[in-house]
């Protein structure tokens, strides 16, 4: 037998206005006819919400090793982060939710560090999941269309550091004759909640990132349409186009697999190579190398498994474009705060750049 359905709010408000002037002002009636609907199963009422326990609230004392559990940052990271990424004081929504700005990025960073209900956030900070779901909204908006664009293509490290990439990947690989790489672009796919029941394909979306030896991601696009390719992604990004008409990068290249293709400042490797021979030993060497940007997908759904819980990446009801903007930013900066960097940083033997040098802030 089919469930009845489950009235909205508004379905609920002109049922019972309708029932009320059908009875005349009789409650009795009213009653009477409200009792026979749901008993009828005409329709079902919505089950009764949690209560969330407003006497907690966020803890601005908490030890290091409990922060960075949650948030992935201690408490006085979070601190720096609210001043480098210039967050108002007050975050307030439009609907008048209002947490200072340290509470408010603690909320994003505790939404996005592990796949748990909004309730379960929400009830820790002592706030209702509505409330939440805006401060998250509001602050993720804020952060990403400050630091898109670093995001995108963080054009100033590789025209500061790009010496020190080729030196490191020449290094590491071992071939005297690479001087010119200095990143390694790679493509993803991540799979998604299927927009509608009636959607055929559409359960998957695409990203593209570039990283470089010292483990940070220099560009993230993304995500698009899970059916395009890697090269037609790559195009879409037009990264290609940067590279090429700037004059100081314009002299480096990237390194990719053989589904871009080998073009103007995009190398990758040699099809076909018979085995024993120098273009083996090239792809050899270079396969270890591209194996980073394997690493800096980890690096991110590790830091922020909210993002790889395809149950929770709903087009339609949350913005993930925004999400996977601003976790690749926190990736990045806990990269830069952390003395040894990442196991790709360490790998290339080359340390991280300053929290500053990354967000192209200038004293």
């Amino acid at each position: 037998m089919a469930f009845p359905p489950v009235v909205t709010s508004r379905d609920a408000i002109v049922l019972i206005a309708t029932v009320y002037a059908h009875s005349d002002g009789d409650i009795d009636m009213f009653l009477d006819i409200m009792e026979t609907l749901i008993s009828s199963r005409c329709l079902r009422l919505r089950p009764a919400k949690p209560i969330v326990s407003y006497n907690l609230s966020f803890d601005r004392t908490m030890d290091d090793p409990t922060a960075v559990h949650k948030f992935r940052f201690t408490i006085e990271q979070l601190k720096l982060l609210t001043a480098k990424f210039g967050l108002p004081a007050w975050v307030v929504t439009p609907s008048a939710d209002k947490a200072d700005s340290l509470e408010a990025l603690a909320i994003v960073c505790r939404r996005l560090a592990e796949p748990s209900r909004l309730f379960t956030v929400a009830n820790e900070f002592g706030r209702s999941p509505e409330s939440c779901s805006r401060i998250i909204r509001a602050v993720v908006g804020i952060i990403a269309d400050r630091f898109k664009d670093v995001v995108y293509f963080n054009e100033h490290l590789l025209v500061e550091r790009g010496v020190q990439y080729a030196a490191a990947i020449q290094k590491k690989s071992g071939l005297s004759g690479l001087r010119s790489c200095v990143g390694v672009i790679d493509g993803t796919k991540q799979y998604i909640s299927r927009p509608s029941a009636r959607k055929s394909g559409g359960s998957h979306e695409n990203l593209q990132r570039v990283v470089v030896p010292d483990g940070i991601i220099v560009s993230m696009y993304g995500p698009v349409e899970g059916r395009r390719h890697d090269s037609t992604v790559l195009g879409m990004s037009r990264i290609l186009d940067r590279i090429r008409i700037h004059d100081d990068l314009c002299v480096w290249c990237l390194y990719g697999d053989p589904a871009y293709g080998c073009v103007e400042c995009l190398c990758c490797p040699f099809p076909a190579a018979p085995p024993g021979s120098d273009e083996a030993a090239f792809n050899a060497a270079m396969s270890a190398v591209r194996e980073a940007v394997e690493w800096s997908f980890h690096l991110v759904k590790g830091l922020w498994p909210f993002l790889a819980f395809d149950k929770k990446m709903q087009v339609r009801k949350s913005p993930i474009g925004l999400h996977w903007i601003v976790a690749t930013l926190l990736t990045n900066c806990h990269t830069c705060l952390k003395v040894d960097g990442n196991q790709i940083s360490m790998y290339f033997e080359m340390s991280p750049p300053s929290i500053d040098a990354y967000l192209g802030i200038t004293e």
